[in-house]
């Protein structure tokens, strides 16, 4: 990821001259000019950069000799006062990677816990997932071809895909009620009353490039068409949904539904309502991340959906992505 590229993501995100912004960063020294870089970018902004290193090595090290007294209220009191935090990650945040002690380990499981729990009352918290091989491993993608797609997500025109973004909520006004259509003949009906429409252009969970709502939980109905569908490491083809009271009950693929049947009745309810709009994302990869944001693209999801919205909680929340056109209805 070069310098101009964070530079845009740095302004996208909505830092502006005179904030305090955080740049969580979880990666080894070796990398270390990657937070440097986002520290650089925050500055040319007029915004007060700080930099918090999570290194697995030196929390391994910190972890295994501290004692309960480390990191009391006082620390995370220094950290509650920051209007952003660009939470950085070149590997797969949170992951120890080592083994300690259960008993040092409880208390870097007590750290991160506080941690998040501080950082996430912050004004905007911003996830951006550096395109490194590390982070590939969890993408199902091969390093290179990860590479590739995440850095071409990330170099687009934040100012244009925000207005695109902003003109397509628009066209939902006063909707409470929109029909999916996909395949030859499938549709499902969804309830919107209420509930708003959100813009993921750059504030949220980057690469960006969506908008999506929150269902009424118990009463989409009907069906979708999926040409393909990633389910639990699984590629399926032309694959048939079906959706009573807001939760899949069947499919035309008997592995599919036999998936689903399987889940806790809240990680079957439909729970979002996507569209991508990232235009350099142009064909679906089967990495979730990338798949949901692609330009021509609907998604929906099921699970939680408690943070932008809804009501239903749930321990999962996954996304299937198709093609297909939204109406709205009288």
């Amino acid at each position: 990821m070069n310098t101009e590229t964070i530079r845009k993501i740095v302004k996208a995100s909505g830092v502006s001259t005179g904030e305090m912004i955080l740049v969580h960063f979880w990666g080894e020294d070796a990398d270390k000019e990657i937070a440097n870089n986002f520290l650089t970018a925050v500055a040319s902004l007029g915004a007060t950069p700080v930099l918090l290193q999570q290194s697995r090595t030196i929390n391994r090290a910190i972890f295994s000799s501290a004692r309960e007294s480390c990191f009391d209220k006082r620390f995370f009191e220094l950290l509650s006062n920051f209007d952003a935090v660009l939470d950085v990650f070149a590997y797969q945040p949170v992951i120890l990677g080592y083994e300690i002690s259960t008993e040092q380990f409880e208390l870097y499981r007590k750290y991160m816990s506080q941690l998040f729990y501080t950082l996430m009352k912050s004004k905007r918290f911003v996830q951006i997932r550096i395109p490194t091989e590390a982070n590939a491993a969890e993408s199902g993608l091969k390093p290179q071809d990860y590479i590739l797609r995440m850095n071409s997500a990330y170099d687009i025109d934040y100012e244009a895909l925000a207005d695109a973004c902003r003109k397509k909520v628009a066209s939902f006004a006063g909707a409470d009620r929109v029909s999916v259509h996909t395949g030859m003949d499938c549709v499902l009906h969804l309830e919107l009353a209420g509930r708003e429409w959100h813009i993921d252009a750059g504030d949220g969970d980057l690469p960006c490039g969506e908008i999506y709502i929150a269902p009424i939980e118990n009463k989409t109905q009907g069906s979708m068409f999926f040409d393909t569908l990633y389910l639990d490491d699984t590629k399926y083809s032309n694959v048939i949904l079906q959706i009573s009271d807001g939760k899949i009950v069947n499919s035309n693929i008997p592995a599919v539904i036999n998936y689903f049947t399987g889940q806790p009745e809240e990680s079957r309810v439909v729970c979002e309502l996507g569209i991508g709009m990232n235009p350099n994302v142009t064909e679906l990869s089967g990495y979730t991340v990338l798949d949901e944001k692609m330009v021509g693209t609907l998604h929906i999801a099921v699970g939680s959906n408690t943070m932008f919205g809804g009501s239903n909680q749930a321990n999962n929340h996954d996304d299937f992505v198709g093609y297909g056109r939204i109406e709205v209805e009288k």
